[in-house]
């Protein structure tokens, strides 16, 4: 009998793991963790996108809906007069963003690291009147692109909030300035914006 319980030791032994097997394994499960970690991240920065995109779209239906019943689109007092909504870092960071709105406006989830220049985007409405912009400004959460609703017009960059303008297919803020095109250095291509505004050159920059 002890003969086989040694036998049965030698045999258990043997069959075990190594400590250069067993890390192999926490390596391994380690990298499946961490790629499981990034598709997660991938799957809420596609979601909040469309979250953003479709609050976009909702807010130009409400400022179209104003214009078809004031027949002009709601003032912020000029063009380059910006609003910002009232989770904005900088601006006016107000809850009515959009003036003569009386239904409840979709306020930023904040991003920062998302956009473009590591830093995080707004909500933002500027209009004379006559023509309008609204924009999920620098709030796309997966990278620069030329999707839906890219346009080449929209508001200054992320750090100048607080003195914002509105600026048509502008060098600095497009990516091709100074130096060479970047996409990683587009305002425009990580923004959600609606406007009808026409009379912009919205050509882009040789690479873009």
């Amino acid at each position: 009998m002890l003969y086989t319980f040694l036998q049965n030791m030698k045999q258990q032994k043997q069959t075990g793991f190594t400590i250069v097997e067993l890390l192999i394994v926490i390596v391994v499960i380690g990298i499946l963790a961490a790629i499981t970690i990034v598709a997660y991240n991938g799957i809420q920065d596609r979601s909040r996108d469309a979250r953003t995109q479709s609050d976009i779209k909702a807010v130009a239906t409400l400022i179209e809906k104003y214009a078809a019943e004031n027949d002009s689109y709601p003032s912020t007092g000029g063009i380059s007069v910006v609003r910002s909504d009232a989770n904005c870092f900088a601006g006016t960071a107000q809850t009515d963003w959009v003036p003569g709105i009386t239904e409840r406006l979709p306020q930023s989830v904040p991003n920062p690291g998302k956009g473009r220049g590591g830093l995080g985007g707004c909500y933002l409405y500027a209009s004379n009147g006559t023509s309008y912009i609204v924009s999920a400004w620098n709030m796309k959460n997966t990278g620069p692109s030329t999707g839906a609703l890219y346009r080449r017009l929209g508001f200054r960059e992320a750090q100048f909030l607080n003195a914002n303008l509105y600026y048509c297919n502008h060098a600095n803020i497009g990516g091709s300035a100074p130096g060479p095109y970047a996409a990683t250095s587009d305002h425009y291509k990580y923004s959600f914006t609606i406007s009808n505004i026409s009379n912009c050159n919205e050509t882009p920059p040789a690479g873009a």
